[in-house]
């Protein structure tokens, strides 16, 4: 019933206009920021631990498996943008070239202290939730942030910024704005500057835990249920209906 669900949700959101995001990244699939595969063109990249496995799924019916590059253990989220992908591990942020689209190769890995971290990437800068909690996600005696690496060059990316959260999970960006799941709702960044983002406004969410943007609708997952907004004013973010899990 859960996928059920899950797959009338991506329905209604797909049928909405669709917005330049989804082909500025040239992406042709969209997944939130905790996903474990994503799609560009005819290839999908999906992560296994410690496995990036590149699929040909030219043929829908009949994916093939054409790669599998081993990066390290503890992968845990994928994210495309333009010819690069950015993998989220429970000790860093992994940059990986694609410009040969078959062949990904691991160029850096931007380390940090163990925690969940999810990432999203647009033109020259990335940034992740980086979540330490004492429920086994990271060590309870740090402070989780949202991160901002400028990764302008792929092999030496640097940390330019850490803005203190209270339990972040996944993250959205579209234009000037990034949109970040946190224990207190959806907290809206303004990243004009994109190495200082600007808490805006924060939309009340109850345990949100990622997004998927498609202008102007916002999907967001929460524990219990798959929440549909409208997003076309940042700062006024609207409620729209829910898909509950159960």
């Amino acid at each position: 019933m859960k996928k059920l669900i899950f797959l009338i949700a991506i329905v209604f959101i797909a049928s909405c206009e669709k917005n330049d995001v989804a082909t500025e990244n040239g992406s042709t699939g969209k997944s939130g920021s905790m996903a474990r595969f994503a799609i560009k063109e005819n290839l999908m990249y999906a992560i296994d631990v410690n496995f990036l496995r590149v699929f040909d799924i030219s043929d829908g019916d009949h994916p093939v498996l054409v790669q599998s590059t081993e990066i390290d253990y503890g992968l845990e989220t994928i994210f495309i943008f333009g010819n690069f992908i950015y993998l989220g591990a429970v000790d860093g942020v992994f940059v990986v070239d694609i410009n040969n689209p078959t062949v990904p190769i691991a160029l850096q890995k931007i380390e940090h202290h163990i925690s969940c971290d999810p990432v999203v990437a647009r033109n020259n800068y990335a940034y992740s939730t980086q979540r330490v909690t004492a429920t086994g996600c990271g060590d309870h005696w740090l402070q989780s942030v949202l991160a901002v690496y400028d990764v302008s060059d792929p092999n030496n990316a640097v940390l330019e910024n850490e803005i203190i959260m209270d339990e972040p999970f996944g993250l959205a960006i579209e234009d000037y704005w990034l949109y970040v799941c946190d224990k207190s709702g959806i907290v809206v960044f303004d990243i004009t500057d994109p190495t200082t983002p600007i808490r805006k406004a924060t939309a009340a969410v109850i345990d949100p835990h990622d997004i998927i943007l498609n202008y102007p609708h916002m999907l967001v997952a929460t524990a219990s249920s798959f929440e549909l907004y409208n997003y076309s004013d940042p700062l006024n973010i609207e409620f729209v209906s829910t898909f509950a899990l159960y």
